[in-house]
C-alpha cells in the first residue's frame, strides 16, 4: 500500500513536470512568434537588436543562480561548473550564430510562414551532420522520412519566392535577390544548428544534463559578442523609438497595478513588443533546456516541430499572412516526415541479454560477486585500496 502511495506520487510529479515543460514550450514559443511577427512588421532589419536584448534578459534572470559571495572575498564569483568551461565556449559560439542568422533573415523578404517550415527542416542537417561528421548510419525509413521533409522545404521555398510577382521587373528582380540571401541565411543557420545538437548531445552524455548552467552560459558567454554589431543595434533601437507611443495606465496589468504611479508615463509601442517577446523568450528557451535533460532529442525534435506548426496556423490566422497551394503542400511534406521520421525510432528498446551471476562456492552471503565486467573492476580496485 505504501509503495502504491509513493508510485502515485512520483508520477503525479512527472506528469506535473511534463505539463509545466510543455505549457513553457508551447505558450511562450507562440507567443514569442506572435511578437515577432509584430515587430518585423514595423522595423524588418531589428534581428541583431531582438537577439541583444534577448541574451541580455536572460542572462541577468539567471545570474543570481550562478554566482556565490565568499565570506572573505570583496567581489562576487561565479559557482563551480559541472561542465568545463571550454565547452561551453564552443556551444556558445554555434548558438550565437544560428541566432544571429535565424533573426537577420527575416530583413530579407522571408515571411514568417517561410521561416517556420524552413527551421523545420532540421532532421535534414542532423541527418547529414550525423552521417559526415559523426559517422552514424541509419535505417531507409529514416531516409525516407528526411528526403520527405527536404521535399517540402524546397516545394514552400520555392512557391514562397513566387506567390507575390510584383509588376514591375526591377521589383522583380530585388524581391528575388533579398530571397536568395534570406534563403542562404536560414540554411547556414540550420546546418550550425545541426552541429550544435550533435555537440550538445555529445557533451550532456559526458558531463550529465545540466540544463540550468547552459541555460544561463549559452546567453553569458555570447554578450561581448554584440560589440560587433553595436552601431547596428543603436539604429534599430532609434527605430524602435520612433514609434507611436502607448500609455502605461492603458495596459491592462500594469495600470491595474501601479495605478496613478504611471499615469503619465508613456512608452513607445514597439519598445513594449520587444519587451513581451524578450519576455516569451525566457519562458521558451527555459521549456527547451528543460526538456533536454528529461527526454531524447528525438523527442524534442518532435515536439518543436509541433510547435511550429501550431505557430505557422497562428501566423496565418492573425496576421493574414498569404500562404499559396504551394506552400501548403511543402508544409504537409515537412510534417508528415517528421511525424513518419519519429515513428521509426518509437520502437521498443532492445532487450540485453541475461547475465550469469557468479557466486563464490564457500561464501554463505547470497549476494553476487559480481554481475558486470565494470562492477568486478571497481571491486577489485576497492579491494586493492584497503590493502
Amino acid at each position: 500500500m505504501h509503495v502504491t502511495r509513493k508510485a502515485k506520487t512520483a508520477a503525479i510529479v512527472v506528469a506535473s513536470d511534463w505539463v509545466t515543460v510543455l505549457g513553457f514550450i508551447f505558450g511562450g514559443c507562440c507567443s514569442n512568434v506572435f511578437v515577432l511577427e509584430n515587430l518585423v512588421r514595423d522595423v524588418p532589419k531589428c534581428g541583431n537588436l531582438i537577439t541583444f536584448a534577448q541574451f541580455f534578459f536572460i542572462t541577468i534572470v539567471g545570474l543570481p543562480e550562478h554566482i556565490h559571495w565568499p565570506a572573505d572575498a570583496w567581489l562576487p564569483r561565479l559557482r563551480e561548473r559541472q561542465v568545463p568551461l571550454q565547452r561551453w565556449m564552443v556551444m556558445v559560439g554555434l548558438y550565437f550564430c544560428v541566432s544571429i542568422l535565424n533573426n537577420l533573415a527575416l530583413g530579407f523578404q522571408i515571411s514568417i510562414p517561410l521561416h517556420i517550415v524552413f527551421r523545420s527542416s532540421g532532421l535534414i542537417a542532423n541527418m547529414a551532420c550525423g552521417y559526415f561528421v559523426a559517422a552514424k548510419r541509419y535505417p531507409a525509413q529514416q531516409v525516407v522520412s528526411v528526403l520527405m521533409v527536404s521535399a517540402g522545404v524546397v516545394i514552400a521555398t520555392l512557391a514562397s519566392i513566387s506567390g507575390d510577382v510584383p509588376t514591375h521587373e526591377s521589383a522583380l528582380w530585388y524581391g528575388v535577390h533579398e530571397s536568395v540571401i534570406g534563403i542562404a541565411l536560414l540554411t547556414l543557420g540550420v546546418v550550425l544548428a545541426a552541429m550544435l545538437g550533435l555537440y550538445q548531445e555529445a557533451t550532456y552524455r559526458t558531463y550529465g544534463k545540466h540544463w540550468k548552467e547552459g541555460l544561463f552560459y549559452n546567453h553569458a558567454l555570447a554578450l561581448p559578442m554584440f560589440l560587433l554589431f553595436r552601431g547596428d543595434i543603436a539604429s534599430q533601437a532609434r527605430a524602435l523609438s520612433m514609434s507611436r507611443p502607448v500609455a502605461l495606465d492603458a495596459l491592462p496589468l500594469v495600470g491595474a497595478c501601479l495605478g496613478s504611479c504611471v499615469r503619465l508615463a508613456a512608452v513607445p509601442a514597439l519598445w513594449l513588443s520587444l519587451a513581451g517577446n524578450v519576455l516569451s523568450q525566457l519562458v521558451c528557451v527555459s521549456g527547451v533546456h528543460r526538456m533536454t535533460a528529461m527526454s531524447t532529442s528525438l523527442s524534442l525534435n518532435v515536439v518543436l516541430n509541433l510547435r511550429k506548426l501550431v505557430s505557422l496556423i497562428l501566423s496565418v490566422l492573425l496576421f493574414k499572412n498569404s500562404v499559396t497551394p504551394g506552400m501548403l503542400f511543402g508544409c504537409a511534406l515537412v510534417f508528415l516526415g517528421t511525424f513518419a521520421y519519429s515513428q521509426v525510432g518509437s520502437g521498443p528498446p532492445p532487450i540485453e541479454a541475461k547475465r550469469t551471476v557468479h557466486r563464490h562456492p564457500s561464501s554463505r552471503n547470497t549476494t553476487p560477486l559480481c554481475v558486470t565486467t565494470s562492477q568486478c573492476t571497481q571491486r577489485r580496485t576497492r579491494r586493492r585500496a584497503s590493502t
